[in-house]
């Protein structure tokens, strides 16, 4: 192309300086509170798309992340552009597999940045909802203690979504046995607006450069309020962690592709 239109994603100008969002990778840092709980099984399996599957009596991740990205723009970029890239997010994980592979897929997510819906939805498949989240923050002098409570609130335009919380104890680890931080398969649909069919795509992404820091363990409670999440209500809480963490979101490879119509379901 001989255009005079630049940038890697819309809106495209002459000075290429107004996309909303760059390339991988992106880089994230900042703190996270973790809850593990028990699910109907039956439930889970039925929000997970096919050819993934779940991991036996795997538990149900779900986890409120304060952070810091760059946008895809590079870590000097966000340091000097904190409207635009501090973010919150809170992530329903469920443990799945493909070809032996285990990682994570996130039926519903919830975010408070523009940039991170944008892009989770137009190029990796992220389910990512608009939404207002708090966390509480650690001491910022002595971080988390044990007695220290941590809760994470979620809510959207319709009312509150979820609410989890810990309090910090002596336990050093989970109860359970989870994936890995590592692998995470999303699901893209792309609607057709000719013909109002679905291009459904399956991607498998890797984060790499996973530092998890200053993590401390507690008994956790949860409660669930949206009616996506009905199915998830817990049957047995877990373990909850806080802790410090940063990684990296590199490009992705799809793993399964398909079009269905309008009303077809998977």
């Amino acid at each position: 192309m001989t255009g005079t239109l630049k940038g890697f994603s819309a809106p495209l100008d002459p000075t290429g300086q107004s996309s909303l969002y760059g390339p991988p990778p992106w880089n994230f840092s900042g703190r996270s509170v973790t809850l593990i709980v028990d699910c109907d099984q039956s439930a889970i399996a039925k929000l997970v798309p096919k050819p993934l599957t779940i991991i036996p009596d795997s538990p149900v991740r779900f986890t409120i992340h304060e952070l810091i990205c760059d946008i895809g723009f590079g870590t000097d970029f966000a340091a000097r552009h904190p409207e635009r890239c501090l973010v919150r997010e809170a992530v329903v994980a469920l443990a799945v597999q493909f070809e032996g592979v285990e990682g994570f897929y996130d039926p519903f997510l919830y975010c408070d940045s523009a940039e991170e819906i944008t892009v989770g939805r137009e190029m990796f498949g992220w389910p990512q909802l608009d939404a207002k989240i708090w966390i509480t923050p650690p001491d910022p002098v002595y971080g988390a203690r044990v007695g220290d409570r941590f809760t994470g609130k979620v809510q959207r335009k319709n009312g509150p979504v979820l609410s989890l919380t810990m309090e910090v104890d002596n336990r050093e680890n989970f109860d359970r046995s989870v994936p890995a931080f590592s692998t995470f398969y999303t699901m893209r649909i792309i609607p057709d607006p000719t013909n109002l069919n679905r291009t459904v795509e399956i991607f498998q992404s890797h984060m790499s450069d996973i530092s998890i820091e200053h993590a401390k363990f507690g008994q956790g409670e949860l409660n669930v309020f949206s009616p996506e999440l009905n199915a998830l209500k817990p049957k047995k809480i877990g373990a909850a962690r806080c802790n410090a963490i940063k990684w990296t979101k590199n490009r992705s490879k799809m793993v399964h592709s398909q079009i269905i119509g309008r009303d077809e379901t998977l």
